[in-house]
């Protein structure tokens, strides 16, 4: 069925001539959106056609996964115009992803029974554009047939490093229109974008409640970044403007006007997300001492709304909020109607796209399930598809994701006049996606010397190797990252561009491509970078100080504990490594460093109390972890549950004892679970020893089929 499927694809492509050219440009659509939207489609493929790639038209009329993902292969293959990347367009079917959690940034769920697939698998287009990867069919959902259930395989790369570019047009029909209108709307306003002079000069960034713990030094650091990446925006004539959700008690109506405004071609919004909502504010907590009196009522208030709407009577609802504070708020403040609905205030939601019609040209939408675009209502969705919006192109997550990346790690091509499909191609995450036109490329703000897409093409080390020197920072760690990813060991060459460059983000750059060589530069730059001046690359070192859990790096990472003054998130990642560090030497470098420190008045009792919570800090998790996972005593779920955190928390420490219970058959699911965990030591110094010993069980026939399984697929992530 599936290769007759291939073949009747194969027979219905068009290849649309074009000016020469040397790669190809896929458009996957189903047949009623084709059908809907013909004209526009048409005009799509002469702007791919101007924009010097070789379109190629595949009408989807079976709605099977394997068989697009065979045509795209195929495509990559052929000798005429293979293919750079694609657009599914319409109604094209979801692949629900299983088995592959390690290629995203932060989401773990259970995968046993516990939650629904629905739930716990990953909605990707990695299985479309990332060709290494090998996946096996399970199931086609009854519910919701566009989705289709696949398991990732162990005997493939356990690498994420996409073959093609990728990105989804998928409208949906709901209160803000129809699908096949938005779709027609949407195709116009690419086409007609063709047509300007736009290159990349106006920047907007903004920054929600709670994230990266509200730090200052971030964004500070943020703009120089952008400064970094695009150097033209230094002027009188451009702009990056920054808005932080504490400018006002309700930022939404600043944000939504600021990003309808015609100008602005970026915005890099980082707060909190859901499917259908950008979560922006926090509550209100008042200037002064009336003024926050004024908000709290203002707060009981609306939940007094909620209660009556609910049913519930005034003295259930008075006592729920007393409870939850632990005190009794006067009877007066209950009384009246109140001035704000605060969970409308405070968000954008989807709905609100009816009268929000934003112009910036591309989002990266930073939060969690914003690009959501296998449920009825995301975000990303309202950006794109909205009556009178600008928006053409925008980067969201299916799933949540982890605040410590860096999302702006390649954005800097994109202002060189790179396809924005190719900066999504870098750095991709199993979550991550692009929505909207991929071939889409501002206008250069700068000579770079030659054409940025044909060189991404090039693999060549000694092109790259003469990029580390560029005047442009997007093209030196542009050149760290292939360089980094080719057969050769540059491992040398980018630790001394870490040493010798002025630039926060090409430091982290390179830091970033030291991980991969996992070896003393690594664990040198650790080191280093853990008193950077670039706040990201100081704290990604703190992280990465923990994840290697080298014994170099504690005396360093204790010095830094020991620092009065350090940005917000460096301090609350120093705890999180510290925890899976030695212990004995974690309170040895301390005991021994803390006492020549000369700056603090009271240091007796900051060192007691320093000390007490360093101690604390090293033995919270790692003893209950050790003396639950080894107990068979212990309850099956508790065991389970409690190893499934070390996917998170990587104790060095316990890894000699996982190995030898590993050794020799016993438990099924435990020592399964075990080994799972057990691929997320990646970094680790204790890499070496779990590798080994996963290659042997995963020939060894005296284990059950899954351990070996699942032994294996740690083997290709940690070797």
């Amino acid at each position: 069925m599936i290769k007759k499927c291939i073949l009747l694809l194969a027979g219905i492509l068009f290849i649309i001539s074009c000016r020469e050219s040397t790669s190809g440009f896929a458009v996957i659509i189903d047949p009623e959106s084709y059908n809907e939207a013909k004209d526009e489609i048409e005009g799509y493929l002469t702007t791919v056609q101007n924009r010097g790639l070789h379109p190629i038209l595949v009408i989807d009329r079976w709605g099977v996964p394997d068989s697009i993902r065979a045509e795209l292969i195929r495509l990559y293959n052929a000798k005429d115009y293979p293919i750079e990347g694609c657009v599914f367009i319409g109604d094209i079917p979801i692949a629900r992803t299983r088995d592959a959690q390690h290629f995203t940034t932060a989401f773990k769920m259970d995968q046993d029974g516990q939650f629904d697939r629905t739930e716990f698998t990953v909605a990707s287009d990695r299985f479309y554009d990332s060709f290494e990867l090998q996946w096996d069919f399970l199931d086609r959902d009854s519910v919701r047939p566009e989705y289709f259930y696949y398991h990732l395989r162990s005997d493939c790369p356990q690498r994420l490093r996409p073959t093609i570019y990728s990105a989804r047009i998928m409208p949906r029909t709901n209160d803000l229109g129809n699908k096949y209108d938005k779709l027609r709307r949407y195709m116009q306003r690419v086409n007609k974008a063709d047509e300007q002079n736009n290159p990349l000069d106006r920047m907007f960034y903004f920054s929600g409640y709670g994230y990266v713990s509200e730090s200052v030094d971030a964004r500070i650091d943020e703009k120089a970044e952008h400064y970094d990446h695009f150097p033209w925006m230094k002027g009188q004539q451009t702009t990056i403007t920054y808005l932080d959700y504490k400018r006002e008690p309700f930022v939404k109506k600043r944000f939504m006007t600021e990003l309808q405004m015609p100008e602005y071609d970026w915005a890099v919004p980082h707060h909190h997300g859901s499917p259908d909502i950008e979560h922006l504010s926090d509550m209100p907590v008042g200037s002064d001492y009336y003024e926050a009196i004024d908000w709290i009522k203002e707060y009981i208030l609306s939940q007094v709304a909620k209660g009556k709407a609910k049913g519930r009577s005034m003295d259930v609802i008075k006592k729920a909020i007393n409870d939850a504070y632990e005190c009794t708020f006067p009877d007066e403040w209950f009384k009246g109607e109140p001035t704000y609905n605060f969970e409308k205030e405070r968000n954008l939601y989807y709905s609100d796209f009816k009268d929000f019609h934003p112009q910036v040209r591309m989002v990266t939408l930073d939060g969690c399930y914003n690009g959501s675009f296998h449920q009825d209502e995301s975000i990303q969705e309202g950006y794109l598809f909205g009556e009178g919006n600008g928006t053409l192109v925008v980067m969201g997550n299916t799933v949540n994701v982890l605040q410590n990346k860096w999302v702006c790690h390649f954005m800097g091509i994109v202002g060189l006049g790179a396809r924005v499909g190719n900066m999504a191609k870098y750095g991709a995450y199993l979550e991550a996606h692009l929505f909207g036109d991929p071939t889409f490329a501002f206008t250069p703000g700068a000579d770079c010397g030659f054409d940025i897409n044909q060189a991404l093409l090039n693999n060549d080390p000694a092109f790259w190797k003469k990029q580390l020197d560029s005047e442009f920072t997007a093209l030196q760690i542009m050149a760290m990252d292939k360089l980094a990813d080719s057969e050769g060991n540059y491992s040398d060459l980018i630790f001394n561009k870490f040493c010798t460059s002025k630039s926060g983000i090409v430091r982290q750059a390179a830091l970033e491509e030291l991980k991969k060589y996992r070896d003393d530069n690594y664990v040198n730059a650790i080191i280093l970078a853990l008193n950077d001046s670039h706040e990201m690359t100081q704290r990604f070192a703190v992280i990465q100080a923990g994840d290697c859990g080298d014994s170099r790096v504690i005396e360093p990472l204790v010095k830094l504990y020991c620092a009065n003054t350090l940005p917000e998130r460096v301090e609350y990642s120093i705890s999180g490594s510290i925890e899976i560090l030695d212990s004995t030497l974690v309170m040895k470098a301390f005991d021994e460093y803390f006492p020549t420190l000369t700056f603090y008045n009271n240091a007796d009792s900051v060192y007691k109390a320093k000390r007490k919570a360093l101690n604390r800090i090293c033995t919270r998790r790692v003893r209950n972890v050790e003396n639950t996972i080894f107990n068979p005593e212990e309850d099956a779920y508790d065991r389970k549950m409690t190893l499934r955190t070390t996917r998170n928390y990587n104790y060095h420490i316990l890894v000699p004892k996982e190995l030898e219970y590993l050794s020799n058959p016993d438990d099924v699911t435990l020592q399964t679970i075990m080994w799972e965990a057990l691929g997320w030591y990646v970094t680790s110094y204790q890499a070496p020893a779990i590798a080994e010993l996963a290659l042997k069980v995963a020939n060894d026939e005296r284990f059950d089929s899954k351990v070996r399984d699942e032994a294996l697929k740690t083997y290709n992530r940690v070797k």
